[in-house]
């Protein structure tokens, strides 16, 4: 694992973790008994509910006209969220996930705080087969100047052989499939650039990273698979960017 040293101006907007478990002998509104613990961190609690509609034999005629059938309602996930809202833990049948979006921390701060929340659930969660983990870090940067795209980044659509832009750019992305060989890692990522204003361009740098492989959900275990996912994660953001990036990022 390669040491790196942390970004003094980390340009990370959401940090996400997500388990997938088999829910096998789990009901979702067995995460309720957790009820009160969560809402110490996480006090605003949003019940989704989901809703099938059969109608049988009826057909839908065009037009205003009315129709019968039998709704069938229940509750999809529950979603938890902190006062002002940037963090949010979201429970549904078979998926756990964390999402912060606060100023970035750093990275021991993430884990612990996922850590941290997803240990007030472990009653049910420890020993479970978990059957996919994942993280995702988005990145956006602000150019005043985007020209020439090779100065900022190194994996690039270029559509001449000087890499100039012909024309004045509006928007741009591309979206890139990766596997980690001899592992269970693969990770998506999307790139895109938008012209938002006269001489300002928003990129976003956004890597998912996601590990297939089943484990059973204990602490340690937690632990070492999020470095695995993290360490993937950085090769990816460290072997895209020039020095510019990083001197925007210090």
């Amino acid at each position: 694992m390669k040491n790196r040293k942390s970004l003094n101006k980390p340009p990370v907007v959401v940090a996400l973790f997500q388990l997938k478990y088999n829910s096998v002998n789990i009901k979702l509104n067995d995460f309720l008994k957790y009820d009160t613990q969560l809402k110490h961190s996480f006090p605003i609690r949003r019940d989704n509910i989901q809703v099938g509609i059969d109608l049988g034999n009826s057909s839908i005629p065009l037009g205003i006209s009315k129709i019968s059938g039998t709704s069938d309602a229940k509750i999809g996930s529950y979603v938890y969220f902190s006062v002002d809202q940037k963090t949010k833990l979201e429970i549904s049948e078979n998926t756990i996930t964390f999402i912060d979006e606060r100023p970035y921390k750093g990275w021991e701060f993430f884990k612990d705080s996922t850590k941290r929340t997803l240990l007030i659930l472990s009653d049910i969660l420890n020993n479970i087969e978990v059957t996919r983990t994942s993280i995702r870090f988005i990145n956006r940067f602000t150019f005043n100047n985007f020209d020439n795209p090779q100065d900022y980044f190194k994996t690039l659509i270029s559509s001449s052989e000087d890499n100039q832009l012909p024309y004045p750019l509006r928007q741009y992305g591309f979206r890139l499939l990766m596997d980690v060989p001899n592992t269970d890692i693969y990770s998506i990522v999307n790139q895109n650039v938008e012209n938002v204003r006269a001489n300002t361009y928003i990129y976003t740098f956004d890597i998912d990273v996601l590990d297939r492989q089943h484990l059973l959900f204990d602490k340690e275990t937690l632990g070492v698979n999020m470095e695995n996912l993290r360490e993937v994660k950085n090769e990816i953001f460290f072997n895209n960017i020039t020095r510019k990036i990083l001197d925007l990022c210090n």
